[in-house]
């Protein structure tokens, strides 16, 4: 869809109305020397001579504009106001600053304000305004109301706080004056909460500054327009004699991983392998996976981590799908031909990467695939998500500013790495933070984990949901903080009010809540304290469609970890990777507060006897208020007619107490939210990395009978 305006394409055409920006550019005059300027908008509204204050040349143009000019227009131009100053200020910040560091974070900021300025661009239909020729650092001093004298790089800092800080207030002060739901007081909102992110960052650094501490963006970032290697950006800048892995009872420094990853980068290279192929590791967890993952990295291939219990069949469709030309594996027993000869066999491949000379790290287009994350499969086969180099740049960024993770934490995931939840938070984060990484070989349960955590001490422990109830029912959440853990962070699938509420009453470390997805890496929504999601630092997240709190919607998710998209999926990417952004296949509803809560994916909301119900919301309803139950789950069935009804699965510490508190709750439910089976089972399924498989019960159901496990309320 074109605007009618400018013919430009809309942003997106279904957004409501929207703002048309073309042909707005007027002359400006400088109330101090006089100058006359043309253009859409100046930093911060002044001279770029002088710095004096700009009005438009003369009176009578001054009072056509303001009538032509709506307040939208006017929001528009002052984003563009701020973007093009805090864009100048940090390019010239970066050419006149000494430190490595600070050069490199105000490089980092230049970018982010054109990218901005770019989105803007393209969203109201203007022209970016050129670069001012000239900049004076008094300006930006003036709008930010501090002293611009400059004697280092910390003025730099407290300078760039000001305006960020101040640019913040003047957005907000500018929305609190408009009414609710317009198009301009959205878009100040939108700066605001830009402006302040901004000023937050800053202000984190400049506190590490003064303690002498490595800085969160670090002076390895990459030139625009230049190439990079993800793995020498994780393990860039951390002392050599840093602890980055222990894993059964050993230690592996920074300096000793740097080393065996360009040792593996080198094995990889003598075996063929050229920029862009692809090798699998299909390990136990350990110092092997992670040096042989990172080597493919470093050495320009693509690293997909494997399941190394995937069963036979979906290794073959991976295999087929893949076409790996190195697997490093434990045995060739299990991969067919022509496959098994591209093996290499760990013990064999350990002494070869000790054998061979370190090589520099390939450097390739920082759009180039670096690794895939396969997603879990629940709705199908698994589907390869491919990530670039250039996302291991803020991989860290929500692990610090959104869980306060640092250098001095120990980072342990009771999931497998080859599963992305651990991978992008464990591995990807932990080793861009300069964190220590403590890895388990063993397949994890409730027991292990504790004695794990007892053994290791770790400060931050990763689990799924599933995993903390299990560990609630053995009564070993007090013991979990008795060790030293600070934080849970849960994630993988939806943590139920209940495991949370009951965690904390039986003295388990706080948890945060996290949802991410392969396709974003990072957990782009955080809820800290149980009252709902907010989107994590650096990601934006807005609805798919304009639907007013409480009503379910699917979501856009904006972020610099985000996929390339899926190995030849073209109609999944394109029902998934829309405009920039993912749009997952989960429902989320809104709040009063603007907060998000899960309401499942659109499998999971369904109509029974015309009526809407929420099976994600009605199972933990049911599990809420039967104690005996410890864990369940409903779905959508046919009934004997072939009308679509309910049924609940569930795992019970006493299935006949269970089944009387079951039905008792059932008995107060509407007619289309009760259930028409109640079932009793052993276990739900649930996927390799802990994720419940709805669609395994709904299989099971078309073929069960109602006998003494299933009754009908």
């Amino acid at each position: 869809m074109l605007c009618p305006k400018c013919h430009q394409p809309l942003d997106d055409d279904e957004d409501g109305p929207y703002i048309c920006c073309a042909g707005a550019g007027v002359q400006w005059q400088c109330g101090g020397c006089g100058k006359v300027s043309e253009g859409f908008a100046f930093p911060y509204g002044r001279c770029p001579q002088c710095g004096g204050a700009l009005a438009l040349r003369d009176a009578g143009a001054a009072a056509a504009e303001v009538g032509k000019e709506d307040r939208a227009l006017a929001a528009v131009r002052a984003a563009f106001e701020i973007e093009l100053g805090g864009r100048a200020f940090y390019q010239r910040a970066a050419a006149d600053c000494a430190n490595e560091t600070l050069r490199a974070l105000f490089r980092r900021f230049a970018v982010m304000e054109g990218e901005h300025m770019e989105t803007l661009a393209r969203r109201y239909h203007v022209d970016v305004p050129d670069p001012p020729e000239s900049f004076r650092m008094e300006t930006v001093a003036l709008f930010a109301g501090v002293d611009g004298r400059i004697d280092g790089p910390e003025d730099l800092l407290r300078i760039a706080i000001g305006f960020e800080k101040r640019a913040a207030d003047q957005f907000a002060e500018r929305a609190r004056a408009l009414p609710d739901g317009t198009l301009e007081r959205r878009l100040y909102e939108e700066l605001a909460a830009e402006e302040r992110e901004h000023a937050q960052m800053l202000t984190a650094e400049l506190v590490r500054w003064r303690q002498n501490r490595p800085g969160l963006y670090g002076a390895e970032a990459v030139p625009d327009g230049a190439s990079l290697n993800g793995a020498e950006l994780l393990l860039a800048g951390h002392a050599d004699t840093s602890i980055a892995i222990e894993c059964d009872g050993r230690r592996m420094s920074y300096g000793e991983l740097r080393d065996r990853v360009a040792r593996a980068a080198a094995l990889w290279r003598a075996r063929g392998v050229g920029t862009g192929d692809r090798v699998a590791v299909k390990l136990p967890d350990g110092f092997d996976w992670v040096v042989a993952w990172l080597g493919a990295i470093w050495a320009g291939a693509i690293a997909v981590g494997v399941n190394p219990k995937i069963p036979a069949s979906e290794w073959r469709y991976v295999l087929d799908e893949a076409g790996f030309d190195v697997i490093v594996a434990e045995s060739a027993d299990d991969t067919p031909e022509p496959w098994r000869s591209r093996v290499q066999i760990v013990h064999e491949a350990r002494r070869a990467v000790a054998a061979s000379e370190p090589i520099a790290a390939v450097r390739v287009p920082e759009e180039a695939p670096a690794f895939w994350a396969h997603s879990s499969g629940t709705a199908g086969k698994p589907k390869a998500v491919v990530h670039a180099h250039r996302s291991l740049r803020e991989i860290a960024r929500v692990s610090a500013e959104g869980l306060g993770i640092t250098a001095g934490d120990r980072l342990y995931a009771s999931s497998r790495l080859f599963f992305v939840y651990p991978l992008a938070n464990l591995l990807l984060a932990g080793l861009r933070l300069g964190a220590t990484l403590i890895l388990d070989a063993q397949w994890p349960n409730a027991r292990s984990v504790a004695a794990m955590v007892e053994r290791t001490r770790p400060t931050v422990l990763f689990t799924v949901p599933s995993l903390y109830r299990d560990l609630l029912h053995d009564d070993l959440a007090a013991g979990i903080a008795a060790a030293g853990v600070r934080l849970c962070v849960s994630a993988g699938e939806s943590l139920p009010p209940q495991v949370r509420d009951g965690w904390l009453e039986q003295g388990g470390p706080p948890i945060a809540n996290g949802y991410g997805a392969s396709e974003t890496l990072v957990l782009v929504m955080l809820s800290l304290d149980g009252q709902g999601f907010l989107p994590s630092p650096g990601v934006e997240v807005r609805p798919l469609d304009d639907v007013p709190p409480g009503v379910p919607t699917r979501l856009l998710i904006r972020s610099r970890t985000l996929a390339l998209g899926y190995l030849d999926r073209p109609q999944a990417q394109a029902e998934a990777f829309r405009d920039g952004a993912f749009c997952p296949a989960d429902l989320w509803q809104r709040d009063d507060r603007g907060r998000w809560q899960f309401a499942g994916r659109e499998d999971s909301l369904v109509r029974i006897r015309g009526r809407w119900v929420n099976l994600i919301e009605l199972g933990e309803q049911l599990a809420a208020h039967a104690p005996a139950v410890t864990e369940g789950a409903a779905v959508c069935v046919p009934d004997s007619d072939g009308i679509d009804a309910v049924a609940y699965y569930y795992v019970a510490s006493d299935a006949a107490r269970a089944q009387v508190q079951l039905e008792a709750h059932a008995a107060t439910l509407s007619p289309h939210q009760r259930p028409l089976w109640l079932c009793a089972i052993d276990s739900l399924p649930r996927g390799p990395t802990g994720k419940l498989l709805r669609r395994r019960l709904v299989e099971a159901h078309t073929g069960r009978a109602t006998g003494a496990d299933a009754t009908q309320p």
